[in-house]
């Protein structure tokens, strides 16, 4: 939790940053590195909220993420139509040989530039997708582990049953004989007993 705050404090840095370069130039090379810095603090906090074992914490950490990523694309796409305006102004050259030359070098150097923020966001993309398939079989696993717990634990009480079943048979078994067995003395006694009136009475 210290650690993510800490990423929320310097994310909050870096915006205003970002915020004061666009209001007093045109977008250039500093701000493209304080863009890539914020990108990269995004997926940080991302990594730390997903970290958190407490559901509800996680769930509020990555709703913070989605906000500071919504502000992040904000100022990107902001810098871009700067960027867009700056290349307009500019698209007419007056000067001579040199000021062409300068503009198509510019030109080419922002060419570059974005198809290199290309294949570092979906480079970035696939890391991310990568930590994201990383903690489902991670979560997989510990699924896994607890229902082959849980059927280990089905198997022990289905054990216990059949031992309580067999249990309960031999004892009603047991009160089954032990009243034959009464019976049978009762009876035995019974006739004892008219033998011996029978011989008296003779």
């Amino acid at each position: 939790m210290n650690e993510f705050e800490r990423y929320d404090d310097e994310f909050s840095s870096l915006i205003e940053q970002i915020e004061s370069s666009l209001d007093e130039e045109p977008p250039n090379q500093y701000t493209h590195n304080l863009l890539q810095q914020c990108d990269d603090l995004i997926k940080q906090m991302a990594l730390e909220a997903r970290s958190v074992s407490d559901a509800s914490l996680k769930r509020d950490l990555l709703a913070k993420v989605r906000t500071c990523k919504s502000k992040y694309q904000t100022l990107q796409q902001q810098s871009e139509r700067q960027g867009l305006l700056g290349n307009t102004d500019s698209s007419s050259p007056s000067g001579g040989g040199g000021e062409k030359e300068r503009y198509q070098l510019q030109k080419s150097e922002d060419m570059l530039l974005n198809q290199n923020e290309t294949l570092e966001r979906a480079h970035r993309s696939m890391q991310e997708t990568e930590a994201v398939a990383l903690e489902i079989t991670e979560e997989l696993g510990q699924n896994r582990e607890k229902l082959v717990s849980t059927h280990g634990r089905v198997r022990e009480m289905s054990g216990l049953t059949g031992r309580a079943r067999n249990i309960l048979y031999s004892m009603n078994r047991r009160a089954v004989q032990q009243k034959i067995l009464m019976y049978g003395v009762a009876v035995g006694l019974v006739l004892v007993f008219f033998i011996l009136l029978y011989a008296m009475w003779r």
